[in-house]
């Protein structure tokens, strides 16, 4: 019995001294700070990070702070930036550990802030003369959008810029994608013989090669634009009212079937 005793107790000396697993950021928690986003003028942010491999790196983060630009500047920086440079600079709005402004604001001046794009960090800088933050030159300016266990939301007064002396990386970062080709539940004339595996001449088009970075299958419909691109004229089939349909006297905004 007391070597049973014994055992037992080296057993849970050994539990203790084990490191306690690491907890990843709760799915629902990043659902409702998204959620908040959208409904505080910030819907191309949430939009992009939700549709991009950037998810996956914020759901294995312990805690994660989020550097929110309005959807104005988002889609600025969509009109002016190519796919790989847009999805890199979203990763600098977002860093590994939660920091809600107290303790951003307790930080020491010049301080290194790390981000997940890899090998860059931001530099926090605090006037004396206010409690204003600043990271890269760039002042948080709406603190507090969303605060909770593992993550912290603040709004930013401009876009984060990404230094030119990592533009080069990026850009010569080809990653070679599959060919393009039409599903079969689109394609009524569709047999295999269409299919590239059947084409010995076949080439891959130029759209077959993107410079962006490798994503999650969800993100595959955004091959050739950004998630703050709207669908382009065409792409969505508009349905029109059967013939018989008659237009009700009084009310132009309303169709009936006349059954």
């Amino acid at each position: 019995m007391a070597i049973v005793s014994l055992t037992s107790f080296v057993l849970f000396a050994l539990m203790l001294c084990l490191p306690l697993p690491s907890v990843a950021v709760p799915s629902e928690e990043l659902e409702i700070a998204i959620s908040v986003l959208r409904v505080r003028g910030r819907a191309l942010f949430a939009n992009a990070i939700t549709t991009s491999d950037i998810l996956f790196d914020l759901l294995s983060a312990e805690s994660l702070t989020l550097l929110v630009p309005t959807d104005a500047m988002l889609f600025d920086l969509d009109m002016r930036y190519s796919l790989p440079m847009y999805i890199s600079t979203l990763r600098l709005h977002a860093l590994p550990l939660r920091l809600t402004i107290s303790e951003l604001r307790s930080l020491p001046n010049a301080s290194s802030v790390p981000t997940f794009l890899p090998s860059h960090s931001l530099l926090l800088t605090k006037p004396s003369s206010s409690d204003s933050v600043y990271l890269d030159g760039v002042e948080v300016y709406l603190p507090g959008l969303f605060n909770d266990q593992h993550i912290a939301v603040h709004g930013l007064a401009n876009i984060l810029p990404l230094s030119r002396s990592r533009w080069n990386d990026i850009e010569n970062r080809a990653f070679a994608l599959p060919p393009m080709v039409d599903s079969p539940a689109y394609s009524p004339s569709y047999s295999p013989s269409y299919s590239p595996a059947y084409s010995p001449s076949y080439s891959p088009s130029p759209r077959s090669t993107w410079w962006i970075s490798p994503s999650p299958e969800d993100y595959i419909e955004f091959f050739g634009r950004t998630p703050a691109e709207p669908p382009r004229i065409g792409e969505v089939p508009v349905s029109q009212p059967p013939l018989e349909e008659d237009l009700i006297v009084g009310d132009g905004d309303s169709w009936t079937t006349g059954f």
